[in-house]
C-alpha cells in the first residue's frame, strides 16, 4: 500500500512540475507574442466631446510595443510635420492605430513615408467606433483649420456597434456561465489561453458575431451608417474630401461564400447611395499567398507588419 501511495505521489508531483513549467513557458510566449497590455496613461477622457483621445507628446507601451504620440496627439511616424503642407486625417480604431507593431510599421506611417505632398495625421485609438469618428472629426473641423484637406475613415466590421458600449451588446449583456468560466480561465491560466489560440486560430466566431448586425433593418447598422453619413456631412461643410476604406477580418479571406462579404457589400451600397467615396481592402488581402501572415498571432482583426505594408500599398495605389 505504501509503495502504491509513493508511486501515485511521485507521478502527481511530476505532473504538477510539468504543468508549472508549461504554464511558465506559456506566460513567456504570451508576453512576447500575444501581449495585450495597454498603457492607460496615454489616454485623455472626453478629449473629443464624449470620446477619449491620446495625450500629446506622450510615450508608453501598447501591446508590447513602444508607443509615441506627436504634438497633435496622433501616433507618431518617422515623417516630420511640415507646416507648409496640408493635413490628411486618418481616423479609425485599434487596427488603424496599429496596436502590436512599431510606430513606423503602421500603414499610416508607411504611407506618410512615401507621400511628400501632405501631412498624414493618425487620430485612431483602440476602442473607437464610428460614433467616435464623428466626435473626432467634429472637434477638429469645428476649429476651422483650413490646412485640413482630406480625411479617411477606416471602417472595421465592429464599427457597426455605433455608439453601443461593449457591455450593452447582446453577447456581453447576456453572458452565461460558460462565458464567465472562459474569461476566468483565460485571465488566470496562460496554458489555457495558448491552447485556445492554437485550437481556434481559424475560427470565424468574431466575424459571425459582428455579421449578425449587418442587415439594413438592424438598429445598430442603421445608427452606424447614420454616423458615417454625419462624418461625410461634416467634411463637406468644411470643404474637406472624405473617403471610407473598409478593412476585413481574417476569416473573410479564405472563403468564397457571399455571406462572408455581406458587410462590405452593405457599407459599399450605402456609401454609393450617398456619394461617399469607398474602397475595400478585402480582395487585395484575399489574393495574398499566405493571408494568415497578414495578421497578428491568433488575431482575427489586427494586422501584422506584413499586413500593414499590404494595406499601405493598397492606399498608395488608389
Amino acid at each position: 500500500m505504501k509503495r502504491l501511495f509513493r508511486f501515485l505521489l511521485y507521478n502527481l508531483l511530476v505532473i504538477v512540475i510539468i504543468l508549472a513549467v508549461l504554464e511558465a513557458g506559456c506566460r513567456i510566449i504570451l508576453r512576447h507574442t500575444y501581449n495585450r497590455d495597454f498603457d492607460s496613461s496615454l489616454i485623455v477622457d472626453d478629449k473629443y466631446l464624449t470620446s477619449a483621445g491620446l495625450k500629446e507628446n506622450a510615450t508608453g507601451t501598447v501591446w508590447g510595443k513602444e508607443f509615441h504620440t506627436d504634438e497633435f496627439a496622433c501616433r507618431k511616424s518617422s515623417k516630420p510635420y511640415n507646416k507648409q503642407k496640408r493635413k490628411w486625417l486618418y481616423i479609425g480604431d485599434s487596427v488603424t492605430e496599429g496596436v502590436g507593431v512599431d510606430d513606423t510599421s503602421t500603414f499610416a506611417a508607411i504611407v506618410a513615408a512615401h507621400t511628400d505632398s501632405i501631412n498624414i495625421l493618425n487620430y485612431s485609438l483602440i476602442g473607437y467606433s464610428v460614433a467616435d469618428y464623428y466626435n473626432v472629426l467634429k472637434c477638429l473641423l469645428d476649429k476651422n483649420d483650413s490646412s485640413i484637406s482630406k480625411a479617411t475613415v477606416f471602417f472595421c466590421l465592429n464599427d457597426v456597434y455605433g455608439s453601443t458600449k461593449p457591455n450593452q451588446l447582446p453577447e456581453m449583456a447576456q453572458q452565461n456561465w460558460k462565458g464567465k468560466l472562459n474569461s476566468l480561465l483565460q485571465n488566470r491560466y496562460a496554458t489555457y489561453k495558448v491552447l485556445k489560440l492554437l485550437l481556434l486560430k481559424t475560427s470565424d466566431r468574431y466575424f459571425q458575431y459582428d455579421n449578425q448586425f449587418y442587415n439594413q433593418g438592424d438598429p445598430h447598422f442603421k445608427e452606424a451608417m447614420h454616423y458615417l453619413r454625419g462624418c461625410d456631412s461634416l467634411c463637406r461643410a468644411h470643404r474637406v474630401k472624405m473617403n471610407v476604406v473598409m478593412l476585413p477580418y481574417h476569416s473573410q479571406l479564405g472563403s468564397a461564400n457571399d455571406i462572408m462579404q455581406q458587410p462590405q457589400d452593405l457599407v459599399r451600397d450605402y456609401c454609393e447611395k450617398h456619394q461617399i467615396p469607398f474602397a475595400d481592402v478585402l480582395e487585395t488581402l484575399k489574393n495574398r499567398v499566405k493571408p494568415r501572415s497578414e495578421y497578428l498571432l491568433g488575431d482575427e482583426i489586427h494586422f501584422s507588419e506584413v499586413g500593414h505594408r499590404v494595406v499601405a500599398d493598397f492606399i498608395l495605389s488608389h
